[in-house]
């Protein structure tokens, strides 16, 4: 009568399963992420792509000033960039822009410009809202682009050498009443 040995049998299995997960890794690396990395990259504007696996997979995106995104507008380039994550990593990946807002710009954004954002977000009233905007960028003397789309509104800021990008989503309507 021959006797099963548990420790063979165990041990070919760790050693398959660490074989199965060193294969889906180097699958991951070289056929998912250095393929998207380097399509990110060949986008206007995007400088640096990190890439962090994981639930939800976060790209970080480094983005240079005005003049190098696509077409000079944040949110041609964060289309572009979007259509890319969504077709290599699917839509479950939340995506950070960086950009450089050294200096006074992150205060100033959220001191002034984030409040009239909000603003016009919660009563819906964008033209109000734009014309916010143009008025804080002229008087601190900065240049600026505000776009929109069913999702998002763009803002780019800047001011000498430094430069503040944000996209930020119109806010969900959660709970409460409808009509």
């Amino acid at each position: 009568m021959s006797r099963i040995r548990i420790v063979p049998i165990f041990v070919t299995a760790l050693l398959m399963l660490a074989l199965l997960i060193g294969g889906w890794q180097a699958y991951q690396h070289y056929n998912l992420l250095n393929p998207l990395k380097q399509s990110l990259q060949s986008v206007a504007g995007v400088e640096k792509v990190d890439i962090t696996t994981g639930s939800p997979d976060v790209v970080v995106i480094q983005l240079g000033p005005f003049q190098t995104l696509k077409e000079g507008d944040l949110q041609m380039t964060y289309d572009a960039i979007s259509d890319e994550i969504e077709r290599k990593l699917g839509t479950n990946v939340s995506v950070r822009i960086g950009d450089a807002h050294e200096g006074p710009l992150t205060q100033i954004f959220e001191s002034a410009f984030e409040l009239d954002i909000q603003q016009g977000i919660a009563k819906e009233d964008y033209t109000q809202m734009a014309s916010d905007v143009a008025r804080l960028a002229k008087s601190y003397h900065m240049a600026y682009r505000l776009t929109m789309d069913n999702s998002y509104i763009y803002l780019q800021l800047q001011k000498g050498p430094y430069y503040l990008y944000r996209v930020i989503p119109y806010a969900s309507r959660a709970g409460g009443a409808t009509s």
